[in-house]
Formats: structure tokens, C-alpha cells, sequence
């Protein structure tokens, strides 16, 4: 198990490889990160999370980035898409 001082400076160096997201460790050891925005419609089509959790770090900046390509995704989506009016 890490020591918790090392954690906790390892955390924080993660908060500040991804500033969009609060990075935490849970009173049982578990690693969270919550965005600090909401999703937007797109990110939300495109299974975006707001929340992801890991055991370790290492496997939450794996979550993590995976997420922020979910989300640059979901950004071209919008751009890519025309606006369509439907005329009755």
C-alpha cells in the first residue's frame, strides 16, 4: 500500500496534468475525479462520465484521459454536424 503522504503528492500531481477535473481520495483509499463543468448534450450522446474512480492512480489518469478523447470526440461531433429545422 502507498503511504499516504506519497499519495496524496502523487494526487496532486494528477490535478494538475488534468486542471478539469477535482482529483480526491475516498476515506476507503479508493481515487476519484469529478469534472468541474457539466457535460454538455454532445459529451453525454458520446458516453461521456463526470465521475470515474480507480483503485490506483496510474489507473485513474488511464480513465482520466480516456474521457478527455471521449470528450474531444464528442467536441468534433458538434462542430461536424449541420443544424437541420424541421418544416412541418
Amino acid at each position: 500500500m502507498v503511504p499516504e503522504a506519497v499519495a496524496r503528492e502523487r494526487a496532486e500531481e494528477v490535478a494538475e496534468e488534468f486542471p478539469d477535473w477535482m482529483v480526491f481520495r475516498s476515506d476507503r483509499g479508493r481515487f476519484w475525479a469529478s469534472l468541474r463543468r457539466e457535460l454538455t448534450r454532445y459529451e453525454m450522446a458520446g458516453c461521456c462520465d463526470r465521475m470515474v474512480d480507480a483503485d490506483d492512480l496510474d489507473t485513474l489518469v488511464e480513465k482520466l484521459r480516456e474521457q478527455e478523447l471521449k470528450q474531444q470526440v464528442a467536441a468534433a461531433s458538434r462542430r461536424t454536424k449541420p443544424r437541420t429545422k424541421v418544416v412541418p
